[in-house]
């Protein structure tokens, strides 16, 4: 995260120091992002009070503009560009840092910049999907068809006389197995005989 440190009454009492006298803010059109003001107090508890200088009063937000500082504190704050600054130039201001009841104030630059690295990563993706596109669409091989088998009249006739035969002839065996156990040879006979009637009047 992009962090901009305050020290408090680091070189004398109620002084302000920053690390950095700009902060550069990448950030394209349409997009938002967020910094961090880190406060370091080396003196007596104070209170810190934040302004916005009008030229970057539309884009920053910051989510306190008045702060206790005892050791330590934080404070965010949120940078917007609507699609509606296409076209016009980078932001440039400034946020102003008050302290010891206005005694004391000094102020940081803020600027906001393209941020070209995005910019490229987003055109190196997009080619990659492209030229990933073309390989897919060079190296694709079509299947081959597969063809229906068509089951003709004669054949599913064929088929179903086969099925009946093999019936009957379960039929048949299981009926031998019967008379066999039972003893009764003349119901086995009267039994084969009709089946293979049956079976000889279907196939023809």
């Amino acid at each position: 995260m992009i962090q901009q440190r305050i020290y408090l009454s680091r070189r004398a009492e109620n002084s302000i120091e920053f690390e950095h006298e700009v902060l550069k803010i990448p950030l394209n059109v349409g997009e938002e992002t967020s910094f961090e003001i880190r406060i370091i107090n080396y003196g007596e508890p104070s209170h810190l009070h934040f302004s916005l200088g009008e030229e970057i009063a539309d884009r920053v937000m910051l989510l306190q503009d008045k702060v206790y500082v005892i050791d330590e504190e934080k404070i965010a704050a949120i940078v917007r560009l609507p699609k509606s600054y296409a076209g016009v130039e980078s932001g440039l201001g400034e946020i102003s840092v008050s302290t010891g009841y206005g005694a004391v104030k000094e102020s940081f630059m803020v600027e906001i910049v393209p941020e070209q690295g995005n910019n490229k990563k987003k055109k190196e993706r997009v080619e990659k999907h492209v030229v990933n596109q073309e390989v897919k669409a060079k190296v694709k091989v079509k299947e081959p068809k597969r063809e229906l088998k068509v089951v003709t009249p004669q054949k599913e006739k064929l088929i179903h006389h086969l099925l009946v035969t093999l019936v009957s002839t379960a039929l048949f065996l299981f009926s031998f197995s019967i008379v066999n156990l039972s003893f009764h040879p003349f119901i086995f006979a009267i039994i084969a005989s009709t089946l293979f009637l049956l079976i000889v009047i279907y196939n023809l």
